[in-house]
């Protein structure tokens, strides 16, 4: 299999466009780490790959969505200060890093279940 490049990654989620490549290889060489060769799909592999890359830029602050940004202010929406009123994101009980807490690292999840096995202890 190829290996994702920071163009790859670029060109199918533009939002990380202005990263700097080498912060982008950095998230590609972390995805690798858990998005391997004993999935069943050749093809899940790379987008596995591009999606964990993509949401762990995103828990980076890295990016231009609403994700990445509510990412580098702690995980909030929208903070006031004159009568304080802070608003975090809704991520459905995901704690910080968990892959329910963005969109990429939801749909890595869906990939994930159809090509690692469960296991059974007994």
């Amino acid at each position: 299999m190829d290996e994702p490049t920071p163009a790859d990654l670029k060109a199918r989620f533009p939002g990380f466009a202005a990263v700097a490549d080498a912060v982008v290889q950095s998230a590609l060489a972390e995805a690798a780490l858990q998005a391997g060769a004993d999935w069943a799909s050749e093809a899940d592999i790379r987008l596995g790959r591009l999606l964990l890359a993509a949401h762990i830029l995103t828990l980076d602050g890295q990016g231009s969505g609403a994700e990445a940004a509510a990412a580098a202010a702690g995980g909030f929406l929208r903070m006031r200060s004159g009568a304080l009123e802070l608003e975090r994101a809704d991520t459905a009980d995901a704690g910080p890093g968990a892959l329910g807490s963005t969109g990429y690292g939801r749909r890595f999840l869906e990939l994930m279940r159809r090509n690692v096995p469960a296991v059974t202890v007994v």
